[in-house]
């Protein structure tokens, strides 16, 4: 997993600015929220950054409880089952002034899954420190620990069609539905949201 996550910097910092300057914060102040946008993008080969996928589009919500997320986008591998998984670097600054490479995040786990029938693929959900989780937790070390300042990544993830048997295991694990880890899985879209949000952006 370790080996899938390895970004170099300049990647990294490509895919941070570009995403800093197509997405946007929307403050309400009478609810003391704020909600960051994101650019849903095929990714390709690995995590690397693709096309955007038209018409889609990711939040985030940042509180001192945790972390919420909706994604609304469309699928390109056909019905079957998605999941989508939480990457978080808790001190992405820390790259910005250290030569280092983002190949150790800090928490991956599973957010949430559905069987996708077809081309909508609405997924849903929140994350606190500590848990619960949904499903299989692969990174928990520190976990998630600055709500406000942490990168976010979404990896949209597809399992392949619905498996009498195996329908629990493709909505809750990596590899579920994936003999030896290969096809029809793949991780079909990501967004990213870069954090180091200041902490007007925590709702109590």
């Amino acid at each position: 997993m370790r080996k899938l996550l390895h970004v170099s910097l300049t990647v990294l910092l490509a895919i941070s600015f570009s995403f800093m300057s197509q997405g946007g914060v929307t403050r309400a102040a009478a609810q003391r929220a704020a909600i960051e946008s994101q650019t849903v993008y095929t990714t390709p080969d690995g995590f690397l950054l693709g096309d955007p996928v038209p018409g889609a589009y990711a939040t985030l919500m940042r509180s001192s409880r945790g972390l919420t997320t909706n994604v609304h986008s469309f699928v390109v591998s056909g019905a079957g089952v998605y999941s989508l998984w939480w990457i978080v670097y808790n001190n992405p600054a820390a790259c910005a002034t250290y030569l280092c490479t983002f190949d150790n995040p800090d928490f991956v786990a599973n957010a949430t899954a559905k069987v996708v029938p077809n081309g909508n693929a609405n997924l849903s959900a929140s994350v606190s420190p500590g848990g619960p989780y949904s499903g299989e937790v692969l990174l928990d070390d520190p976990g998630v620990t600055n709500l406000a300042g942490a990168m976010v990544w979404l990896i949209v993830r597809y399992h392949g069609p619905a498996q009498p048997g195996h329908i629990v295991e493709q909505l809750t694990t990596y590899l579920g539905g994936c003999p030896f880890g290969g096809a029809p899985c793949v991780d079909e879209q990501i967004i990213v949201f870069p954090g180091e949000c200041s902490g007007s952006c925590l709702v109590p």
